[in-house]
This record gives structure tokens, C-alpha cells and sequence, in this order.
């Protein structure tokens, strides 16, 4: 028989195999917009350091061409 019992966090319960399911869409949700929105944080801070490269490099060349 696979019967849950909850535990003292909601949202989480134990079933007889002693496993400990999740339920709470809610906070799955939530945690998949943060991660989402971190990943696309650092795609920007990732972007922002290779155009201070490339900008580095530009002033570079443009110095060599000015001697």
C-alpha cells in the first residue's frame, strides 16, 4: 500500500518507501524562473567581458595604426 504521510514542511510528504516527494508546484515554478533568469544573467555578464576584450583590442590596433 503506498500511503503519504506529511512531514513539518509543507508541501513535502513521505510515502510508505520512505522517499520524500515534492509537491509544491509553486515553489518548483518559481525555482525554475530563477534559474532561467541567472543563466540569462550570466549570458550577459559573459557577452559584457568579451566586448571589454574586444574593445581592448580595437584600442590596441588603432594605437599601432597611429604610430
Amino acid at each position: 500500500m503506498n500511503t503519504n504521510s506529511k512531514t513539518n514542511v509543507p508541501g513535502i510528504f513521505k510515502p510508505s518507501e520512505g522517499v520524500l516527494i515534492n509537491k509544491d508546484n509553486d515553489a518548483l515554478k518559481a525555482y525554475k524562473i530563477r534559474r532561467s533568469k541567472e543563466a540569462k544573467f550570466n549570458i550577459i555578464e559573459s557577452d559584457m567581458e568579451q566586448i571589454k576584450t574586444d574593445m581592448l583590442e580595437i584600442k590596441e590596433l588603432l594605437r599601432g595604426l597611429l604610430k
